[in-house]
């Protein structure tokens, strides 16, 4: 669960992206939603992200993220 505050273009994502190895191969994970939640995120109008792990991150990284994983899962 996320939490999207459109005024500041903020996104508390949880688990969703954050700066490190994300968990989408846990045995609940089900990876064409992990695919479809970054196609979303990176298309919104997100300033900055707090993860629910590491370190905070603006736009240009999510979009580095998002882009690094849907090319990842599209080999």
């Amino acid at each position: 669960m996320g939490l999207w505050e459109p005024m500041t273009g903020t996104l508390f994502s949880g688990d969703a992206i954050y700066d490190g190895l994300l968990p989408d191969e846990l045995a609940n994970s089900v990876i064409p939603d992990y695919i479809h939640t970054m196609k979303r995120l990176r298309e919104m109008p997100v300033t900055m992200v707090h993860g629910g792990h590491e370190a905070s991150f603006g736009r240009d990284r999510l979009v580095e993220i998002a882009d690094d994983y849907l090319a990842w899962r599209d080999r």
